[in-house]
């Protein structure tokens, strides 16, 4: 079962919820769970691990897929793809608040199923892990002083030792001091990996 996609779907109209989870498990590594309504769905979200939420918007329900995506997004976070045989404005602009990946109009074909729901997983990796960087990087900002940001930003920009001490009112010994340390608490070894940091992690933003 290791890497397996799981996918809740969730559709009132067991036709084509049906055909659906033919569809998608025809792929190797897609596993499709099915739901008719919000309480089905609550359940097997409380209780699986999903990789994203496929539903339809109109479940004939007193909520609605735009309610179910709404609830569930509150337990976790998960990339939503919206199906809809409508294209009201109003119905868009409810559903825009869930911040859905993508709406696949009724009838929608094979293809265009499947590529949607790979870029919705594959963005939402993306964006998980560009989150998951940001909050490393503030971590590690945290463990250097104000001095040694200030010595790292002007390093970073193509300055010599000399010239960084120059620019802070500091000998160049003292920011080879700085460097060293600011090496150790970031765990690197070279000048180039501290400007690669310095660049990736806005610094210049921070300090």
């Amino acid at each position: 079962m290791e890497n397996i996609k799981r996918i809740l779907l969730v559709e009132d109209e067991f036709i084509i919820a049906k055909d659906i989870k033919i569809t998608l498990e025809k792929y190797a590594k897609i596993k499709v769970d099915t739901a008719k309504n919000f309480k089905q769905a609550y359940e097997l979200f409380s209780n699986n691990d999903y990789q994203l939420l496929l539903t339809d918007i109109n479940l004939n329900e007193e909520k609605d897929g735009i309610d179910v995506a709404s609830q569930l997004k509150e337990i976790k976070s998960i990339p939503v793809v919206f199906l809809t045989a409508y294209s009201d404005q109003d119905i868009i602009n409810k559903a825009k608040k869930v911040l859905p990946f993508a709406y696949l109009l009724k009838p929608f074909d094979e293809v265009q199923l499947k590529v949607t729901i790979d870029l919705a997983m594959l963005n939402y990796k993306k964006e998980v892990e560009g989150i998951e960087e940001v909050a490393r990087y503030s971590e590690q900002i945290e463990e250097l002083t104000k001095r040694e940001k200030q010595v790292l930003i002007v390093l970073a920009s193509g300055k010599t030792a000399k010239e960084t001490g120059d620019n802070l009112n500091i000998s160049a010994h003292t920011v080879e001091v700085h460097k060293k340390n600011i090496k150790k608490k970031l765990h690197m070894n070279t000048m180039s990996e501290l400007i690669n940091f310095a660049l990736s992690s806005k610094l210049y933003e921070v300090s």
